[in-house]
């Protein structure tokens, strides 16, 4: 993937086509858990593909791409969701598979795993467990303390724990 940041980073428009291809799951799906409208989400992960586009040649490492296009994305989530005022996202539309790398969560759609979790809670428990972020990197791209990102994961896998005692299986 390396290679092909580089390509587009030159202006190769066919290789920052094979990234977007690449992430564009991930861009969706990461929205979701901050938007509630399909036309929001669509609307943020296209003008994150654009701003993307236009300032390619600012990734400073290869390796970093990923990271970068996501930090537009929360952005890009954050201003749209200050803007509308949402006030509390729903997950009905959801039909994401979630998998906390667990075998008994495995088969679990997204809308049980995250229900009773908060917005933040929830954009969180996605960049841990499937984006593979760290609690620091967490941190940094949300602009919050690590020791609240920590805390943050810890009660939201309490309360998923939580919900399979009330009776999900």
């Amino acid at each position: 993937m390396e290679e092909t940041v580089i390509l587009a980073k030159k202006g190769d428009k066919q290789a920052f086509s094979d990234l977007i291809d690449y992430i564009k799951m991930d861009l969706y799906k990461i929205a979701k858990t901050r938007l509630h409208s399909e036309d929001d989400i669509l609307d943020v992960v296209q003008e994150t593909i654009i701003c993307a586009y236009k300032s390619i040649k600012n990734v400073d490492k290869p390796e970093n791409f990923k990271k970068w296009i996501i930090k537009i994305l929360v952005n890009k989530c954050n201003d749209t969701y200050k803007k509308k005022k949402l006030d509390k996202i729903s997950l009905d539309e959801v039909e994401e598979v979630f998998s906390l790398n667990s075998v008994e969560f495995e088969k679990l759609e997204i809308d049980d795993l995250l229900k009773n979790l908060n917005d933040d809670e929830k954009l969180i428990i996605t960049l841990y467990y499937l984006e593979n972020y760290t609690s620091k990197e967490i941190s940094k791209l949300l602009k919050i303390n690590e020791n609240t990102v920590k805390t943050k994961i810890s009660r939201a896998k309490n309360k998923i724990r939580n919900s399979f005692k009330g009776g999900i299986y």
